[in-house]
């Protein structure tokens, strides 16, 4: 069920619509757990060798984010 927001609740009771809150009582639905995970660092130098095509901007970002760990390690 779809929960009205309070400012229109609030509208339809000054307008005489309703007396009381519909919505009390109702509550929101939890959150669906987040199942995703991050790969591991084996994964990850899994995909280096890959002769994948990148767009220019994907592999500008990490040429910069490569020379950016290149320069703070040395």
């Amino acid at each position: 069920m779809n929960r009205p927001s309070p400012a229109r609740v609030g509208w339809w009771q000054r307008q005489g619509r309703i007396e009381d809150d519909p919505t009390i009582g109702i509550e929101r639905r939890p959150a669906p757990p987040d199942r995703t995970r991050a790969l591991a660092e084996n994964q990850i130098a899994a995909l280096w060798p890959l002769d994948v095509a990148l767009c220019g901007v994907s592999r500008t970002r990490m040429g910069r984010r490569r020379a950016a760990r290149l320069i703070g390690a040395s």
